[in-house]
């Protein structure tokens, strides 16, 4: 005769085990997944601009960011050109827009982007400057409810450049941060306490570049470069770009350094913010990373 004792500790074990099961499908879908989008590109420009010594023009290169869906809080890294210059490139970057064949239709706008991932700019959690430049920091502005990670001394350089750098910082990208949440650092950070996504500090495209090392749990980890380093070919031949590109010669090697460091240690993936080939490989949204 089972006893009243035992009975209870068997409904109580089979209640366990069926929560556990209901449990589990959610968890399963809990990883952070990295989605690749676009916002638009630069065209027949030389290639010297993006490499010391390069030779021809490059066609097409992609202007990239990133999103990150994760349990703690979505990310977007980097966010592209302004949105204004779909109607008027050349009165947003003036010269630039011509310089760098700038092209980005309606299509490219970040409204349309993210909802390819059924996502609107008010469901993400943090933004991530890779740096502040016009093709990276151009949306900024369109995320008031998020916290904005950025360099203490990317803010800085942004809002009162050195002579002969601002020629690539649009003060209308950023005016609104002073209106946001702003975390600035001061070096590195995981961001989410868990190795998934971390940041690291690597100057010398400007004073305060960073870039992002996420880790997934099947693609494992994957590197997004922003403009620490423009193209594989530069960091695999240690070339850099020129003045203005480079603000900091010898902190670009040391930061070239870095990432191969992480790649190698980490056998991580690299995802250049305006490499045409490795772009053309990549997944993009609604495809994923996980």
């Amino acid at each position: 005769m089972v006893s009243r004792f035992s009975r209870s500790m068997r409904n109580l074990a089979c209640a366990a085990a069926l929560l556990g099961a209901s449990l589990m499908p959610a968890a399963a879908q809990e990883g952070p997944k990295l989605y690749v989008f676009s916002s638009g590109a630069l065209t027949g420009f030389p290639k010297a601009a993006l490499q010391m010594g390069g030779v021809g023009n490059i066609d097409w290169a992609p202007v990239s960011f990133y999103v990150i869906k994760h349990p703690k809080g979505n990310v977007i890294f980097d966010t592209g050109n302004n949105d204004k210059t779909i109607t008027d490139p050349e009165g947003w970057w003036g010269p630039l827009a011509k310089g760098f064949g700038l092209k980005m239709t309606k299509d490219d706008a970040m409204a349309v982007q993210l909802a390819k991932i059924g996502m609107k700019t008010d469901d993400i959690k943090y933004v991530v400057a890779g740096h502040m430049h016009l093709d990276h920091g151009g949306n900024v502005s369109q995320f008031p409810k998020s916290t904005l990670v950025v360099q203490n001394d990317e803010m800085k350089a942004a809002w009162w450049p050195d002579i002969g750098y601002s020629i690539y910082y649009i003060p209308g990208d950023f005016a609104d941060t002073k209106k946001m949440d702003v975390m600035r650092l001061s070096g590195d950070i995981d961001l989410f306490g868990d190795g998934t996504f971390r940041i690291f500090r690597a100057p010398g495209h400007t004073p305060g570049t960073q870039f992002a090392v996420v880790k997934l749990p099947k693609t494992g980890s994957v590197i997004l470069t922003s403009d620490v380093v423009y193209l594989k070919e530069s960091l695999d031949k240690n070339l850099i770009p020129p003045i203005p590109g480079t603000w900091s010669p010898s902190a670009s090697y040391e930061s070239y350094a870095r990432m191969r460091h992480v790649r190698d240690t980490e056998n991580a993936q690299i995802f250049y913010g305006h490499d045409p080939e490795i772009f053309k490989t990549t997944k993009k949204a609604p495809e994923f990373y996980d």
